[in-house]
C-alpha cells in the first residue's frame, strides 16, 4: 500500500514518473502510441486483467506502482466493435467489467467515432436494434461504474493520457476510495 500523505514535490515527482501501460492484446492504436510519444509520456506493454490502458508510477519508496486496480480506459475503435462486445462478446466483456467492479476500479469505455446519435439513427453495420444498443450503454454505466466517452480517433491518444493523468493526480492529492 502506498503511504497517500505526500508533499508537493512528491506528488510532482510521481506524476512525472507516470508511465502508461498498454494491454499486450491490444491492436491497430499507432495513432495512439504516436500521441504519447508527441507527448513525450513513456508507455510499456503489460497485460492487464481488464481494460485496455492504465498507469503506473513511481515514489521515493517504490517504482511502477500500477494504478491498474484504480482507473482504466477500454477502447472501441468504433460502433461496430462496441455492437459486436455487445452482442457475440457480450459474457466475456461483462466478465471484465466485472473483475474492475470487484476491484472498485473505474472503467472509461472510450469509443473512436460515432455518438448517441449515431447509435440511435443506426450508424452502424450490427444489426443490434438502436434501442437494445443505448438500453445496454445506460445499464452498464450504471452497474459497472463506467464513464462513456466518444472521442475522435484524432483526439485518442490525448483522452488516454489526459483521463490517466487527471485521475492519478486526484488519487495522490485527495487519496483514493
Amino acid at each position: 500500500m502506498v503511504n497517500l500523505i505526500m508533499n508537493g514535490a512528491e506528488i510532482e515527482s510521481a506524476m512525472n514518473s507516470m508511465r502508461i501501460l498498454v494491454d499486450t492484446r491490444e491492436k491497430k492504436n499507432t495513432h495512439i502510441v504516436t500521441a504519447l510519444e508527441g507527448r513525450k509520456c513513456p508507455f510499456k506493454p503489460r497485460k492487464l486483467n481488464y481494460g485496455d490502458y492504465t498507469s503506473e508510477y513511481d515514489t521515493s519508496e517504490n517504482n511502477g506502482i500500477s494504478f491498474e486496480n484504480k482507473v482504466v480506459i477500454e477502447r472501441k475503435a468504433n460502433l461496430d466493435e462496441l455492437a459486436g462486445n455487445i452482442t457475440k462478446g457480450r459474457d466475456r466483456f461483462e466478465r471484465e467489467f466485472l473483475r474492475a467492479k470487484g476491484d472498485n476500479a473505474k472503467i472509461f469505455l472510450m469509443v473512436e467515432g460515432g455518438s448517441f446519435d449515431d447509435i440511435k439513427n443506426h450508424c452502424y453495420r450490427s444489426m443490434l436494434p438502436p434501442k437494445s444498443y443505448l438500453n445496454t450503454l445506460f445499464s452498464w454505466q450504471e452497474k459497472y461504474n463506467i464513464t462513456i466517452s466518444f472521442v475522435s480517433k484524432k483526439f485518442a491518444g490525448d483522452y488516454i493520457y489526459g483521463t490517466l493523468f487527471m485521475a492519478l493526480k486526484n488519487y495522490l492529492l485527495h487519496g483514493g476510495d
